[in-house]
């Protein structure tokens, strides 16, 4: 707090802070539904009415960015709000643009949410309409696009509130680093008279952070730091290195598991956030499970909590249904795109016996996280007709799919591959496949409970909140050796990016492929060999994804946020 405000300003945020009421939470975010990338806009979409009507909060609202190349203005309306932000030696002209949420859940209700649009700013345009993807080919010209953007967003938060006329007792929930330093402008809001009264909540949905110039700090409080420079690093700071000293209540991210693994996994610890391990150990992360992203499928909920005896041999009824839907689906199904065959015996794989599993793997293609390629090693190791492995990936450009046309021609009739946007079927995928398949290199929280919730069961690497969600009961878990798992065969298979034929040399990730390999082995067995214990266990992740709900995570949220007046 000194290195931006005196011990008069300090004394005055304290106080205002002192008295704040939560009458008004404003989740600020990168993503929304109209621009996605993870599963930000997911949590979004899902958490918010949950947030408002659970407790009782009487305005909780979205702030995000318009981006003009992305978005259209087909689904927003004007608000007729404008105002100006100061930003660097510039009056930057805003607006606002709103869409109201009409939502069924928990109750009837709606909420707003507003677009802060401004000319020059948020032009994010690649392939994948991703937010965060300003120059596809210069990832030196993206960083500075989105630092600068990011910066803007943050300075210009607390002019957008006061446009609107929400001035005090306003929690602002900050979502990834592109919204820390609102931790930073709220307060100086605060001491100019733009706001009245404003705390700030930071979650970490993953540890990525962003280094911040002195010029863009400076442009984001517009004053000059208190404390010399030369008592901080010559570079600058990170977003989160000032955010999350600034903000005021326990740091929170999406799950428990992966709250522990900010200071005790070597990948988050010593790759991700070393800079960050003070800050943490000293505040701590404060773990709240995510919510499931899905209903519980329709045909099974009836059937956990009846009363009928024989309920595993139901389930086998419902999910051998599901796969026949799956296999017509895979036959007739073949978008612009698709490659790879499915096959059995050389014929349509609509012939498939029922005691071969079908695996699939979903999610963006994200070669420092999914793990895609990971599995394409484990499955090359299989012969014809022991498995089916469906994979939809979603990739940036042709290149990144090399490896998978590799595997497809080597595993021909084992594997396929839409890596297209699914106009049909997706569900026909989650609730017919055998195994959902998680691979991941790292996992906040990820989409386990969607597989349970669809009667799927999963597979997947001991990893965050993947952990949270998946045991014995349920699924399969595994881990490669610990003796692989070190920061320079880390820093090696980070080094070498999305270049599989590198990353395959990498001790770290052929002990992944291996353990994979193992527990899928396993896991076919168990399917082929012991059906009951199969069923068991889809019925033991139906009832467990039931306990995943967002009444309880706006719960423990509401608790973080009553921490701001402590």
């Amino acid at each position: 707090m000194s290195a931006f405000f005196s011990a008069g300003e300090i004394a005055a945020i304290a106080g205002r802070l002192g008295n704040i009421a939560i009458r008004n939470v404003v989740f600020c975010s990168f993503e929304n539904r109209f621009a996605k990338s993870g599963g930000l806009a997911s949590v979004i979409t899902n958490i918010l009415p949950y947030l408002k009507e659970v407790n009782e909060i009487p305005s909780v609202i979205l702030m995000t960015p318009f981006y003009p190349r992305i978005m259209s203005t087909g689904r927003l309306k004007s608000t007729g709000k404008s105002f100006a932000v100061p930003f660097f030696d510039k009056i930057i002209k805003a607006e606002l643009l709103e869409h109201t949420w009409h939502y069924n859940k928990p109750r009837n209700g709606n909420l707003k949410e507003y677009y802060l649009r401004a000319e020059g700013f948020f032009e994010a345009a690649n392939k994948l309409n991703d937010p965060y993807i300003y120059s596809e080919s210069d990832p030196g010209a993206n960083k500075h696009a989105m630092n600068e953007n990011a910066v803007f967003f943050c300075r210009a938060v607390p002019y957008a509130l006061k446009a609107l006329g929400i001035r005090e007792n306003i929690i602002l929930h900050l979502h990834e680093w592109q919204t820390a330093l609102i931790s930073l402008t709220s307060k100086q809001a605060m001491l100019n008279g733009v706001l009245h009264s404003c705390g700030t909540v930071q979650t970490m949905h993953n540890s990525y952070d962003s280094q911040i110039s002195w010029d863009l700090l400076t442009a984001c409080t517009g004053r000059t730091l208190r404390m010399p420079v030369t008592r901080f690093p010559a570079q600058g700071l990170t977003a989160y290195q000032v955010g999350l000293q600034l903000v005021d209540a326990p740091i929170t991210t999406v799950s428990e598991h992966f709250a522990r693994e900010f200071t005790s996994d070597i990948l988050q610890s010593r790759h991700f956030a070393p800079h960050l391990q003070n800050i943490f150990r000293k505040n701590g992360v404060y773990g709240i499970n995510n919510g499931a992203f899905c209903d519980l499928s329709a045909e099974f909920s009836g059937i956990i909590s009846g009363t009928k005896k024989d309920v595993t041999a139901e389930i086998r009824k419902i999910k051998l249904k599901n796969r026949k839907k799956l296999l017509r689906l895979l036959c007739s199904y073949k978008p612009a795109g698709r490659f790879g065959e499915l096959t059995y015996r050389g014929r349509s794989v609509s012939g498939l016996p029922d005691d071969i599993p079908i695996l699939l793997m979903s999610g963006r293609l994200a070669p420092l996280q999914k793990g895609y390629d990971i599995l394409l090693q484990a499955v090359e190791r299989f012969a014809g007709d022991r498995i089916k492995v469906i994979l939809t990936p979603m990739p940036s450009s042709r290149s990144d799919l090399d490896y998978f046309y590799e595997v497809a021609c080597k595993c021909r009739g084992n594997l396929t591959v839409f890596p297209v946007k699914m106009k049909r079927g997706y569900h026909e995928l989650q609730a017919g496949s055998t195994f959902g398949i998680m691979p991941s290199i790292y996992e906040p929280f990820g989409a386990a409970v969607e597989y349970m919730a669809n009667g799927t069961v999963n597979i997947g690497r001991a990893t965050g909140g993947l952990m949270d969600q998946i045991d014995d009961t349920c699924g399969f878990l595994y881990r490669e050796d610990d003796a692989f798992y070190t920061i320079d065969n880390i820093r090696d298979f980070a080094g070498a990016g999305d270049i599989v034929q590198m990353r395959k040399r990498n001790p770290w990730a052929r002990s992944m492929a291996d353990s994979l390999y193992r527990v899928l082995k396993k896991a076919v067995y168990v399917y082929r060999h012991k059906p009951d214990k199969y069923y068991e266990m889809i019925l033991n992740g139906l009832r467990k994804a039931d306990n995943f709900n967002w009444e309880a995570s706006v719960k423990k949220y509401y608790a973080v946020y009553e921490k701001v007046k402590s």
